[in-house]
């Protein structure tokens, strides 16, 4: 597994991704996602495609809060590839990637409905903050 930088190459395919109509009314559509790295271009957004062999599984986001410290804005599986163990494999590589950038600490946010999500970032040693984000749930990992 590998994040990929997106680029004109691979663009238009990256923007094919989708998740479930389900999980489309709390997550964003790549495009959307690609605009929303566009935005936060000020705070190093960096916007990859998750990718195994020849597949793009999903794409993730992050951006700087501060030095040290990492949101990670945007982050989904395509529908083709869930429940089969991608959306772990992914966030664990992606924590020791910023682990080696020396982050010391990341912040995400879930709502309510994505249960998997939550329960995966629980897994993974992320905690639930005491605050919220409109109709999202602040969670945070010390590394």
């Amino acid at each position: 597994m590998r994040f990929t930088t997106i680029d004109q190459h691979n663009y238009r395919q990256v923007c094919s991704l989708s998740v479930t109509l389900e999980q489309s009314s709390y997550l964003s559509s790549a495009p959307m996602i690609l605009a929303r790295a566009y935005a936060f271009r000020h705070q190093n957004s960096e916007v990859s495609v998750i990718e195994e062999g020849e597949d793009q599984l999903g794409l993730v986001m992050t951006r700087e809060a501060e030095p040290g410290e990492i949101i990670l804005d945007q982050f989904f599986i395509d529908q083709r590839f869930q429940h089969r163990g991608y959306g772990r494999k992914a966030m664990e590589l992606l924590l020791q990637n910023l682990r080696e950038r020396q982050v010391k600490r990341i912040v995400l946010c879930y709502r309510e409905a994505d249960q998997a999500a939550a329960h995966l970032y629980r897994s993974l040693g992320f905690v639930e903050t005491d605050e919220r984000d409109e109709d999202e749930i602040l969670m945070e990992l010390i590394l």
